[in-house]
């Protein structure tokens, strides 16, 4: 075999299909660099070519990894959202009212440590152009975390830890307003205060919501038990 023919060989062995060792990495590119470009421009401002062209590839591969721009845009929101949800399914299922500080933590630590997954959520729900892409953020995020903190407040107020005349639903949206409002109004916030929005501030603020919650939700029972 001459130069041209090995030439050839390695040539070939480039086309098609990516290996099994390159696979994760070039998914995982794909997905940050597409992410980075939805934290910065508009959903439709973005195409697979543009996003390929930054990620150092084809089109091609977006469309063998995750169908279209539609399938990267979930995958890439799901690697930040995914975890949150974890969090909140395991409370679900062994709940304890401890546990709504983790909860508080939990989102602003999010937030803070990710603030273009907010800037994401926030343009594509102040938005009707793609009511589809709004949709399914609605499901896979707000639905979600609203299902599993609900459901840990229903168990906790059969097991006797909760105050029965309170309405589990309406206790829900009380403490996601106290997850989001501090993260979504930060700006706002911060032309009120002095201090600044660290994560400091929110660990101090995460424990007063905690503190102030069990004051008021918690049932005498609850407090002879501990």
């Amino acid at each position: 075999m001459d130069n041209n023919d090995s030439k050839d060989v390695t040539e070939v062995r480039h086309i098609g299909r990516p290996t099994k060792s390159s696979d994760t990495n070039i998914r995982q590119h794909l997905m940050t660099v597409a992410f980075d470009l939805f934290a910065k421009n508009e959903y439709n401002q973005i195409s697979t070519r543009k996003i390929a062209a930054a990620a150092n590839t084809t089109p091609a591969m977006i469309r063998y990894y995750f169908q279209n721009k539609e399938g990267l845009f979930h995958a890439a929101m799901e690697q930040y959202r995914q975890p949150m949800v974890d969090v909140l399914r395991k409370n679900a299922a062994n709940p304890s009212l401890e546990k709504l500080h983790d909860i508080f933590i939990l989102f602003y630590t999010a937030v803070q440590e990710n603030q273009s997954l907010h800037h994401i959520i926030k343009r594509n729900m102040i938005s009707d152009d793609n009511p589809q892409i709004k949709a399914h953020i609605i499901k896979e995020g707000p639905q979600r975390s609203f299902k599993y903190i609900k459901t840990m407040l229903t168990k906790l107020q059969a097991k006797g830890d909760i105050k029965p005349e309170l309405d589990p639903e309406l206790l829900t949206i009380q403490i996601l307003s106290l997850c989001i409002y501090p993260c979504a109004f930060k700006p706002l916030i911060q032309q009120l205060i002095t201090t600044d929005i660290d994560m400091q501030f929110y660990r101090r603020l995460a424990q007063q919501n905690y503190s102030l919650l069990i004051n008021s939700i918690s049932t005498e029972q609850y407090h002879e038990e501990i």
